[in-house]
């Protein structure tokens, strides 16, 4: 047993280069199976898509925040110009309160005295609206200034995700050679038109019974299956390759779909 020990520390020191770390010593971890290790290196990718899909979505409820936002901008642009407006009523309000005053001078009379207090209210509320208005445009920068930063951090973590998944899937390829020709193989199962569950049981050498389409991503069309024998065989060189009653799937298509009997029928004439 120490034996085992010396070579697992020694073969850790010479693969540290590499990355590879060394297990817990005594640890009671079971092992993982190649097919277990597989499926959750598929979930790791598909919680990836998942989190890629939620940052489309904030990214849309952002764009609409910046639609409000725009929104505010041209109401900000309309609310200017109609102070702009309130100024030049008050610069001929004031005009007119010197003339009252002159009139109020050789007259007197409470109406000018009413005047002027109305005139003073009407600047205050002016001033009130500008400092609204001074509000709401940093209200609007910070929000912006807010969006921008949280939109860079979660583009950072993003790129951060996806460069990890891609190190590690190019360490799966690298020392499971057969993990990727796995990968190839279920997607073409799935383009095909089996489900997950049947496509689990062909990647583990089943011979399953299908009846239903069957879809030619070559020929773009689809081939009815009554009653087929499926199954992924490997040959000598490990490839492996999906067959439809014992025919590789792409002689099976070109049967079902009659391409090249017209060639051998001209052959005979």
């Amino acid at each position: 047993m120490s034996r085992v020990i010396h070579c697992q520390d020694t073969y850790a020191e010479q693969m540290a280069a590499y990355g590879l770390q060394r297990g817990i010593k005594g640890s009671e971890a079971q092992h993982i199976s190649t097919h277990e290790y597989y499926r959750s290196l598929i979930v790791q990718g598909e919680d990836l898509q998942t989190s890629i899909t939620q940052l489309l979505e904030e990214q849309e409820k952002a764009r609409e925040v910046i639609a409000e936002a725009e929104q505010a901008k041209k109401d900000l642009v309309r609310i200017k110009a109609k102070t702009k407006k309130e100024e030049l009523k008050n610069s001929a309000t004031k005009t007119a309160t010197a003339a009252l005053n002159g009139i109020n001078s050789l007259l007197g009379g409470n109406k000018v005295n009413r005047l002027e207090k109305e005139n003073k209210e009407l600047r205050n509320e002016v001033e009130d609206l500008n400092m609204q208005i001074e509000r709401l445009h940093a209200d609007m920068q910070k929000a912006k200034d807010n969006y921008t930063r949280e939109m860079n951090r979660a583009n950072e973590q993003h790129q951060q995700e996806v460069s990890n998944l891609r190190r590690l899937l190019d360490k799966a390829y690298l020392w499971f050679p057969s993990f990727k020709r796995f990968l190839n193989m279920e997607r073409e199962c799935l383009d095909c038109g089996f489900n997950m569950e049947q496509t689990d049981k062909l990647l583990h050498g089943q011979t399953i019974n299908y009846s239903g389409w069957l879809h030619s991503n070559e020929y773009r069309r689809n081939a009815l299956a009554n009653n087929v024998t499926a199954q992924v065989i490997r040959d000598e060189k490990r490839k492996l390759f999906l067959h439809i009653n014992q025919t590789p799937i792409t002689q099976w298509f070109k049967e079902q779909f009659g391409i090249g009997q017209e060639h051998l029928m001209g052959i005979r004439r």
